[in-house]
């Protein structure tokens, strides 16, 4: 079938000659032959694919930026400024209509993702984020059967257990980004999210496994893994972006709290069961007050 050809999983135009042929009368072994290489061409989930699933960091409905400023955010109405935000996603799948589920097989860049793990890097080094560095990454990328059904999209914030406690001077990218390890113990920061406060010069969300206890001789492991499976409805990976607000991560916590070194030893939460301020930004990534899974709301992370 010389000038018909498939291109990235959707069929070409049909060539003249074929067009005039089925106008025509078409013996039953001539359709026969005909009908497997117009299926091949149709988004049946008989090539792969590839795919990018996009990010889009906001405040509200405003594009999240290192030149803005964002008013009437949390309890107290304060007004906020970015400073940095990455984070960890693993495990991106796409959902079909009929609830068939297919993993993403990431590029292997040698930079953003590895295996099945993904960073996601939001500010890019400039104005309010000066101490981060130029690059960015807004999406996953990787290949899946060419079906033309995806309605769904699930993945899990953090790293495998058996990741989180590497050597993060030594480790391949991506689990080598500058600021995203706090120890052998501790493991990684599956979510390094800072902002500026009217009261507070930097107030923290930092989310990782918490109550952690081992050597690097006999391993690790934590009381709290403190990760969670977002599952979204309504995604086609060709026309919806998965949306972070931090409108709506803010809306239960009070950003202008002054610390009192007691009950309270910093400005936001980093992942301690015990500090009053993780709960509200917890429930917002899925998880509840002492680390266990929840459903995410559709609020913090949604589809736009």
């Amino acid at each position: 079938m010389a000038g018909a050809t498939c291109s990235a999983g959707r069929a070409q135009r049909i060539p003249r000659w074929m067009m005039k042929v089925f106008k025509r009368p078409l013996p039953a072994l001539f359709l026969l032959s005909v009908l497997p290489f117009l299926q091949a061409c149709g988004g049946d989930g008989s090539s792969e694919k590839k795919f990018s699933v996009r990010f889009s960091p906001q405040v509200g409905t405003q594009a999240l930026r290192c030149d803005a400023s964002y008013p009437n955010i949390g309890k107290t109405g304060t007004t906020i400024e970015l400073l940095e935000f990455k984070m960890y996603v693993r495990d991106v799948t796409l959902v079909r209509a009929n609830g068939e589920k297919h993993a993403l097989k990431l590029d292997q860049d040698g930079t953003w993702q590895r295996d099945a793990i993904a960073l996601l890097d939001f500010e890019n080094g400039t104005g309010t984020c000066d101490t981060g560095s130029p690059e960015t990454r807004l999406e996953v990328v990787g290949r899946a059967p060419d079906f033309n059904d995806y309605t769904g999209l699930e993945f899990k914030v953090g790293l495998p257990e058996e990741m989180n406690h590497l050597d993060g001077a030594t480790a391949p990218a991506p689990l080598n980004a500058p600021g995203m390890w706090w120890s052998w113990k501790g493991g990684y920061k599956f979510v390094r999210l800072e902002v500026r406060s009217t009261r507070n010069a930097t107030w923290f969300f930092h989310l990782g496994a918490s109550g952690c206890t081992g050597s690097t001789a006999e391993g690790y492991t934590c009381a709290s893994t403190n990760q969670s499976t977002v599952a979204l409805s309504g995604f086609n990976p060709e026309d919806n972006q998965v949306v972070l607000d931090l409108e709506a991560l803010y809306a239960d916590s009070d950003l202008d709290h002054s610390v009192d070194y007691k009950t309270d030893t910093i400005a936001g939460c980093m992942s301690s069961l015990s500090d009053p301020e993780c709960a509200a930004l917890f429930s917002q990534v899925g998880l509840t007050a002492d680390g266990s899974p929840r459903d995410v709301p559709a609020s913090f992370i949604r589809v736009r």
